[in-house]
């Protein structure tokens, strides 16, 4: 069932909305519906941006270049499969972006959207930022080498770096990464027993390591606006650091 925002009350967070009538009669009357619980979509009426689409075409430029870049279909083949991309295996290199598009729609069971903003099913911003960063993310994920730090293409910095982070890759210039742990051990704390959960780090190459150390945290983050995140206990898992902080025994008295 679907209904139609007619008026809200910002002070209250009232939505007013009109339902359909059947027959010149309520549909929640018929349905002698008296309380019920609905859930509310709110679709994004914005279209997709210019520099939206700018970061989607130069995503799909670098895809694109990595698996034209080997020297046969048989390597292409291997390639792709290794990076679980084998839909793309019997793909024209101009088709790379169709090809992506749809896979990406199917696997969020979307209709298939264009980028074009005269077409009647152009992507919404919020649905061009997604899917911005699932580019982003299958170029972490399988190491793809892009002309510009994907800093300068996520839309979501965080989801970014949470990535990198999973698979070990610099954030700043995709090369593999150690994990910088910004707030570091303090003296009088023992790190084989302390838990990981919680702490704050960022996914930087051996180069990038040392800058940090050069400049100081501050200026490093702002120079490249960098933002840390906090591990969980999934990270924890994949980087098979300890969770949890062992308990001291109480002293007895």
């Amino acid at each position: 069932m679907k209904g139609y925002i007619t008026d809200y009350d910002a002070e209250a967070d009232t939505l007013y909305i009109a339902v359909p009538n059947i027959g010149g009669i309520g549909l929640l009357q018929e349905k002698e519906v008296t309380e019920a619980e609905v859930e509310l979509t709110l679709i994004d009426g914005r279209l997709i941006t210019p520099e939206q689409r700018r970061k989607v075409f130069a995503l799909m430029r670098d895809i694109t270049a990595f698996i034209s870049g080997e020297t046969t279909r048989n390597e292409i083949r291997s390639t792709l499969q290794s990076m679980k991309l084998q839909y793309l295996t019997d793909t024209a290199d101009d088709c790379v972006r169709f090809v992506l598009t749809d896979n990406y729609c199917r696997l969020q069971g979307i209709d298939l959207f264009s980028l074009s903003p005269n077409s009647e099913n152009c992507a919404s911003r919020e649905l061009a930022s997604d899917f911005i960063d699932w580019l982003v993310n299958l170029c972490v994920e399988n190491a793809i080498p892009c002309q510009d730090t994907l800093l300068n293409r996520t839309e979501d910095v965080q989801r970014y770096v949470y990535a990198c982070v999973a698979n070990r890759r610099c954030a700043i210039c995709g090369r593999k990464a150690d994990i910088h742990e910004v707030e570091t051990v303090g003296s009088g704390r023992n790190r084989s027993k302390i838990g990981h959960v919680g702490q704050l780090v960022e996914p930087l190459c051996r180069e990038h390591h040392d800058e940090v150390g050069n400049i100081g945290q501050k200026s490093f983050d702002e120079k490249y606006h960098m933002q840390g995140i906090r591990l969980d206990e999934h990270l924890c898992e994949v980087l098979k650091w300890k969770k949890s902080g062992r308990k001291e025994p109480h002293s007895k008295n």
